[in-house]
């Protein structure tokens, strides 16, 4: 036999598989033209919509005001001069939601208007930027060129400098995707593809498999994938009714599956090493320092001191009174009686002397009255002892006579 012969004996019997490697690479191709032409061609937004703030959910944290059916009304400015409001992002990416747009009615000439905003990478600094002068009470501006303007936006909002002649109200801030370049569109398609996703609060139970907002979620491209994959085989090397004529295409199928469960253990294997730099070797008490709530629960150990041995009853009243922080706080001050699902301060035929009343910060609309020892929101007056303060909250005791 010639080596010629050999050599087509070889190819015959190695051809499906030569055909299945390039099917395999030329569906990975595919699947990555077509998404970055998808949102090229107008298709981002279906994926990343613009994120619209309305001024009613926005919340003052500092100054005085309050919401009306418009928006967010800022009457007057807080002791430090300034007034300020803020909302969430939806961890928006930086990259991606580089236009900021605002409506505020009541600007004056010369009014200072400033963009807040923290980052998930440091949600703790706040970064600021001052708006441009407007002729009128809206405007557009371009982040791209800001250097704080980085990774996955956590938080914006709005700081105005005092004194107000008149009212402001905030109708709404926008955060608006601009179209990225085919460069930036494969450098997105790489960071998805290797950012490390932390633990959060619903890991025990949920595995997203992607970053936040991601544009190239790995399962999605990886269904993509397969199905070219499939197709360009059916194409390349006709079906035939031959045993395991459906081999290539449960390996097509099983690759993919491969590839998304080597980017899970990496992901675990992150994890892993994240875990035991934050908990390996501590004591109980420093474990729950360094959890995702560790300022938080630091916060409430200083309250719990403040709180009686014997468990007493307590009104938690935050912002979000079904949210997260409403209920770590009740957990953590078990076994005092806390009640969290309250948005306002209780009644005052609802609470009785020696009550306790832990507040979350921001709640804008209740007030402390330092001279007559008085909380006070809306026509609830109750008079109270304040037992401490801090950036997060305060804790107050409800006591006799008014």
């Amino acid at each position: 036999m010639t080596r010629t012969m050999r050599a087509r004996i070889f190819f015959r019997w190695t051809q499906p598989f030569w055909l299945w490697l390039l099917a395999a690479l030329g569906g990975a191709l595919l699947a990555m033209l077509a998404l970055v032409l998808f949102y090229r061609m107008g298709g981002l937004a279906m994926v990343a919509p613009p994120v619209v703030l309305p001024g009613a959910k926005l919340q003052l944290v500092s100054g005085q005001g309050g919401q009306t059916p418009v928006g967010l009304e800022i009457r007057q400015v807080g002791p430090q001069g300034w007034a300020a409001a803020r909302g969430g992002a939806r961890m928006a990416p930086a990259a991606l939601y580089r236009q900021f747009a605002w409506r505020i009615d009541g600007l004056q000439p010369g009014s200072e208007v400033r963009l807040v905003w923290a980052t998930a990478a440091d949600p703790k600094t706040s970064r600021e930027r001052v708006l441009p002068p407007a002729s009128s009470d809206e405007g557009v501006l371009d982040l791209g060129m800001e250097p704080g303007w980085q990774g996955r936006i956590a938080g914006i909002g709005l700081a105005v400098r005092g004194p107000l002649s008149q009212p402001l109200v905030v109708r709404h801030l926008e955060l608006r995707p601009v179209v990225p370049t085919v460069g930036a569109l494969l450098r997105g398609m790489v960071e998805d593809w290797t950012t490390f996703e932390d633990w959060s609060q619903r890991s025990i139970n949920y595995h997203s498999g992607a970053p936040l907002n991601a544009l190239f979620p790995p399962v999605v491209m990886v269904a993509l994938w397969v199905g070219f994959g499939m197709a360009l085989y059916a194409l390349l090397y006709l079906p035939r009714r031959a045993p395991g004529a459906l081999l290539p295409y449960a390996a097509l199928f099983l690759l993919g599956w491969l590839a998304l469960d080597v980017r899970w253990q990496w992901d675990l294997g992150q994890r892993l090493v994240q875990t035991a730099k934050d908990f390996a070797g501590k004591s109980e008490e420093d474990r729950r320092l360094a959890a995702l709530d560790g300022e938080f629960y630091r916060f409430l150990r200083e309250v719990r001191q403040r709180l009686p041995e014997r468990p007493a009853r307590l009104f938690i009243v935050s912002a979000d009174p079904a949210g997260f922080w409403a209920g770590r706080a009740r957990y953590h001050l078990l076994p005092h009686n806390g009640y969290a699902g309250l948005a306002r301060l209780p009644l005052t035929d609802r609470a009785r002397p020696g009550d306790y009343i832990l507040i979350l910060s921001p709640l804008a609309d209740a007030r402390y009255d330092p001279e007559r020892r008085m909380l006070e929101e809306g026509d609830t007056r109750l008079p109270v002892e304040m037992l401490h303060f801090a950036a997060r909250g305060a804790l107050f005791r409800i006591r006799e006579g008014a």
